[in-house]
């Protein structure tokens, strides 16, 4: 099982201040594990093919709005790693994947952004995968806050089956037409939580590849308002692989600041994908 991971030390220097102090701890914690070198290790970079698919995912407007703010390398840099990753597993140079990030990615729309959120970084790389000839796709957003900016930019194609979970907003979605879901899980256990995506996984049958967008701010000790712990994050991702079975599987860091938190959750993920 060849399992990448993409990290980029920009990410705890230069990331949102809220997120980036859990990067270093989790990335050191993860190094020290006895099965780090059954894994793949990348350092991402910024191209003219990231600047593309930026200037099509997001308008000047808003890009101009992120230079702005600092925030454009970083989270381009970001955005990098996860189409990088994208690309090395749907070519067949990867078999799994987790990408670190020094900015969250799923609160960004096309005209817009918050939540410590700047470029979208799986829409960027749906749009590299669309190029590659990879058009069914699994988006699963398992941050307890709304994925809207996720959603914004790919609710109108229903070849993207968008399955959020949250715990952030008082209604819940469905468009069985063009495959976008919402499902509210206010206050979700282990138990609950895994039992919500037993129900909705079949929604996704047949999707070619598969993103998860991994917040571990639905941690019981995080800031969240999801109850996981780490032996569900354990139960979910092993689920996940079996869901995909030989089909490529992204891991997408997002949400979350708590560093102990951190420097389990994200070993563990990792531990489970390989």
């Amino acid at each position: 099982m060849r399992v990448g991971v993409f990290y980029h030390p920009d990410f705890a220097e230069r990331g949102y201040i809220t997120l980036r102090h859990r990067i270093k701890p989790a990335y050191e914690a993860l190094c020290k594990q006895a099965y780090t070198n059954k894994l793949l290790f990348f350092e991402p970079s910024i191209t003219q093919l990231h600047q593309e698919l930026l200037i099509q995912i997001h308008t000047a407007s808003h890009i101009n709005t992120v230079k702005a703010e600092g925030f454009h390398e970083v989270a381009l840099l970001s955005a990098a790693g996860v189409v990088n990753a994208a690309e090395m597993l749907a070519t067949q140079q990867l078999d799994r994947a987790f990408c670190f990030v020094g900015t969250g990615g799923h609160h960004a729309g096309r005209n817009y952004s918050w939540g410590f959120c700047y470029y979208n970084d799986v829409a960027m790389a749906v749009l590299r995968l669309n190029q590659l000839g990879i058009n069914r796709i699994l988006i699963l957003d398992m941050d307890p806050h709304s994925g809207d900016g996720t959603r914004d930019l790919v609710a109108l194609d229903p070849s993207i089956v968008h399955i959020n979970f949250f715990a952030d907003e008082n209604y819940s979605y469905q468009d069985n037409k063009l495959n976008n879901y919402g499902i509210l899980l206010d206050n979700a256990t282990d138990q609950v939580f895994l039992q919500a995506l037993e129900e909705n996984l079949p929604r996704a049958a047949g999707a070619e590849f598969t993103i998860v967008i991994f917040g571990h701010d639905s941690h019981c000790e995080d800031y969240g308002d999801f109850y996981l712990t780490i032996d569900g994050y354990r139960q979910f991702t092993h689920r996940m692989k079996e869901f995909c079975g030989t089909r490529p599987l992204l891991y997408v860091l997002s949400g979350g600041s708590n560093p102990q938190v951190a420097s389990l959750a994200i070993p563990a993920v990792i531990e489970s994908l390989l």
